[in-house]
């Protein structure tokens, strides 16, 4: 009775991203133990496409939100106010979370209501998507917000984009992402461990 060794199919779905046929001309006798090899392989490499799909999109989606603020500016000649007035007390709920305001539209819902930073409404930091409503509204005059994107959540609850506004000259656009060893290209290290990174880009008030 023959085996099928899985090595040659293993290459050719970490390369192109899609299952090849076997070729006749390797099979042959293997211990039935080798036959289970493939799995962990398979998965790493899954798991790493799926990894960095879901970072290129998060970062995608970020710097949309940066070019809009920065478009803002070139028109106004400042940056949008995060809310109407008071800035640092017009932002979430929640006790270190009254200066963040949710950038877009579309988080997890907790208790009828969307939240980003962190998505559930008895986590202590959180801030309801309605928090970001001034900032989409100022925005929608420049171009157009990345609203409903996909969200990613990690570490259990956190989800980004965000804005946090630290002062009047330190503002900063947050998302989270899958664990890695360096934010992307552009963005700061905010905040990691081993289930996400935190990074954000700082509004330039030079």
């Amino acid at each position: 009775m023959l085996n099928f060794s899985y090595g040659w199919a293993i290459f050719e779905i970490v390369k192109t991203t899609k299952a090849q046929p076997i070729n006749e001309g390797f099979y042959h006798r293997r211990t039935p133990h080798c036959c289970r090899c493939h799995r962990p392989i398979v998965t790493v490499a899954y798991t790493g496409i799926s990894k960095s799909a879901q970072t290129a999109s998060i970062t995608s989606e970020l710097k949309q939100w940066h070019k809009l603020f920065e478009a803002y500016k070139a028109v106004n000649g400042s940056y949008p106010a995060p809310a109407p007035s008071s800035p640092a007390m017009s932002g979430g709920p929640g006790t270190n979370a009254l200066s963040t305001y949710c950038l877009g539209t579309g988080f997890p819902q907790s208790a009828g209501a969307g939240y980003c930073r962190a998505a559930n409404s008895t986590a202590t930091y959180r801030a309801t998507e309605t928090t970001g409503a001034s900032l989409i509204t100022q925005l929608t005059t420049v171009g157009t917000p990345p609203k409903n994107s996909a969200k990613y959540v990690y570490d259990t609850n956190v989800v980004g984009p965000h804005l946090v506004y630290n002062g009047v000259t330190d503002v900063r656009l947050y998302s989270i992402f899958p664990p890695a060893s360096a934010c992307p290209s552009g963005m700061i290290l905010g905040y990691t461990n081993a289930n996400r990174i935190d990074c954000y880009i700082r509004l330039d008030y030079s």
